[in-house]
């Protein structure tokens, strides 16, 4: 064996044991977060419900919803809101600059009549001018802001917050959909434990879905095998990442479809920045490091049993904008908050959760290219010694798929997500298949965005046409898929 052959080999030890520890990492935070799961969910039944209900200091919750057209799906976004389970509830809808039917929809929905421009909180920047302000006349707690779009997200979430007024702040995506109950159980934290500024929960595709009244009414899976790899990534994320590192303020990030804080907290950094492809993550590392650096006790908690139903991309290209915006995003927040890497006031969020995002989301792309090239160059170079291809093999794809198993275990013991048996079926193959026929394509794509921030590119959002959820046609295939 030449020196060559040498390197290619030790090059693919290496893989292997950075995929074994990967994997390894994973399925501790599995142990972690069914821990935590199985004894949140032991709970009885009703009693936050009640005590949250009945609690005279029950805080009020403002939320946001920024809408760019979003005219297929903006009522029943907003109905879903209104059925939700909690006694003090404002709605700000931020039309960012439309060109559909959405504010006009939102309008005729909710009897909107026009109001004087307030000012605000001038402390929130906004750099999109407010064009005119609504409330409803019907009773619902309704405000609706139209401003011009400068292509953020971000901006339309500051003008609404703005004008919000409650002591917690909700952001929440246009084409997002709570389960009734999900608001009430990230509140309950905020409630019991004042040091609590930030709470998330899990978010779930609703491709597929039928909602009745913003409520989800049938569990049916997407059609689409690129809608199904996207149900195994959010499983996995969310019910196992996300639960197994909010322990002890690990999180590195809430989900702009759905988190709640205290407006305290987002005031005093000044709301989201408007220029980052990761406003979401942004916005909490933000609120990490201010109350790190002023010494205050503070707690970032997640409810993996508070559940936001989101569309997810259904067209390959879409996919492709949002991965390559994600892994630019990723990269921007790396650079921004390097200074909170392996320094000890930050405890495990600075020792081994921004360590960790590095190592296993920002280089894990460009680890898989290095494996690829290499295992091609052994299988030439060493006349088809295959041996060591296989280990990185099972150390990557095979123990990958194990950890996919261990979301869709945890989501039916707890949660019943997708309890049907068709449907549990068709997931265990779409675990299977996912890091062959659909990682590699996600790959690709965030090596694209990591040369986009590493080369400066100016950041760009993309379109991604909305089709609204799932129509009453589907109730009955969902109804029996249940």
């Amino acid at each position: 064996m030449n020196g060559w052959e040498i390197f290619l080999f030790i090059t693919l030890l290496v893989l292997s044991v950075y995929y074994l520890i990967y994997n390894i990492g994973t399925l501790t935070l599995v142990i972690i977060a069914a821990r935590r799961i199985s004894k949140e969910t032991r709970w009885p039944v009703g009693f936050s419900s009640i005590e949250v209900f009945s609690n005279p200091m029950t805080p009020t919750v403002t939320v946001l919803v920024p809408a760019h057209n979003e005219e297929a799906g903006i009522v029943a976004a907003v109905d879903s809101l209104r059925n939700l389970r909690y006694p003090a509830l404002d709605i700000v809808i931020a039309d960012d600059g439309s060109t559909d039917r959405t504010l006009d929809v939102l309008i005729e929905a909710f009897d909107l009549v026009p109001m004087p421009i307030s000012s605000g909180d001038e402390s929130i920047l906004q750099e999109g001018a407010t064009l005119a302000e609504y409330q409803s006349t019907s009773g619902a707690r309704i405000h609706v802001v139209s401003k011009e779009s400068i292509g953020r997200r971000a901006d339309a979430v500051n003008a609404a917050l703005r004008v919000a007024t409650g002591e917690l702040v909700c952001m929440i995506d246009a084409d997002s959909m709570l389960a009734p109950d999900a608001l009430l159980r990230l509140a309950l934290p905020f409630i019991d434990d004042p040091r609590v500024v930030a709470a998330g929960g899990t978010i779930l595709p609703a491709n597929g879905m039928t909602f009745q009244g913003g409520n989800p009414v049938g569990y049916a899976l997407p059609r689409k095998w690129i809608e199904r790899f996207q149900v195994i990534e959010y499983l996995r994320a969310f019910l196992l990442g996300r639960s197994g590192w909010s322990g002890r303020n690990g999180l590195t990030i809430i989900s702009g479809a759905f988190g709640l804080y205290r407006r305290e907290a987002m005031i005093s950094v000044g709301g989201l920045t408007a220029e980052s492809l990761a406003e979401d993550a942004d916005l909490l590392l933000s609120v990490h490091s201010e109350a790190v650096e002023a010494k205050r006790p503070y707690s970032v908690v997640f409810d993996a049993r508070a559940v936001c139903w989101t569309e997810v991309p259904s067209r390959l290209d879409q996919l492709k904008s949002q991965r390559i915006r994600w892994a630019q995003g990723l990269d921007e927040i790396l650079v921004k908050f390097r200074k909170l890497v392996f320094r000890p006031r930050y405890g495990v969020l600075g020792n081994l959760a921004l360590p960790w995002l590095f190592l296993y989301e920002y280089l894990a792309p460009l680890v898989a290219a290095v494996g690829v090239v290499t295992s091609i160059c052994i299988l030439i170079g060493t006349g088809g010694n295959i041996a060591p291809v296989i280990l990185v093999l099972v150390c990557g794809i095979g123990l990958s798929a194990v950890v996919g198993i261990a979301a869709l275990v945890v989501d039916l013991l707890w949660f019943k997500n997708y309890a049907a048996n068709r449907q549990l079926g068709l997931l265990i193959v779409t675990t299977l298949l996912e890091p062959i026929f659909y990682r590699p394509f996600t790959f690709v794509w965030q090596l694209v965005g990591i040369m986009r921030g590493r080369l400066g590119r100016s950041s760009e959002w993309g379109v991604m046409e909305r089709t609204g959820h799932a129509s009453a046609a589907g109730a009955a295939e969902a109804s029996e898929a249940k």
